[in-house]
């Protein structure tokens, strides 16, 4: 089997608790922003970002999370803001996912977010390819108004999520996947 395609088959998510150091580096977290950058993109928009949040500004982040999780819930109590910040702080390394439509006579949103899929899963084999494990994470509180300001988002851009990356030893839980013959069909012409 090609060495991509086992990459690819044996790519699982890990979470930020189960991930150890160290993160990747800056020349790592450059490749694998190369390979994002490989999805297919119509017209060369450019719909996909990756925003690298360095150790030194995680307690930041945190403090983020934790007015998100106000916004969500104002009444919120101390051990759900606690939650909500230790979030930020999972997980040795860390990339906000942002999505940027841009306006096209030609290439519609729905395009445009194929491309950021694309470049996402491309972001998580490249991760995998260079020996590392990641997890996307997501959730309603990547639209508040909070992580928009402070991730200084327009009304075209959306932040996708997290992407919690680090080293992983020991057995990895599999999701279940569908079946190859649940995936592909043959397409039947209908009569007229």
């Amino acid at each position: 089997m090609p060495d991509l395609l086992r990459t690819l088959l044996d790519r699982s998510s890990v979470g930020p608790r189960h991930l150890t150091g160290p993160a990747p580096e800056r020349d790592e977290f450059l490749l694998v922003a190369t390979a994002a950058a490989a999805a297919p993109d119509h017209a060369s928009l450019g719909p996909f970002r990756l925003i690298h949040i360095a150790d030194a500004t995680r307690e930041r982040l945190a403090d983020v999370f934790a007015a998100a999780a106000l916004e969500a819930e104002p009444d919120a109590d101390t051990k759900t803001i606690d939650k909500a910040r230790e979030r930020a702080l999972a997980g040795p390394g860390l990339l906000a996912v942002v999505v940027d439509l841009k306006e096209h006579p030609n290439v519609p949103a729905e395009e445009q977010w194929v491309c950021a899929g694309a470049a996402l899963q491309n972001t998580l084999l490249a991760l995998e390819d260079l020996g590392y494990r990641a997890k996307m994470l997501s959730g309603a509180r990547v639209r508040s108004k909070a992580l928009r300001s402070a991730f200084d988002l327009d009304e075209n851009a959306h932040l996708l999520g997290f992407i919690a990356v680090g080293r992983h030893q020991g057995e990895v839980r599999r999701a279940p996947r569908r079946l190859p013959e649940q995936v592909l069909s043959e397409w039947t012409p209908q009569e007229a």
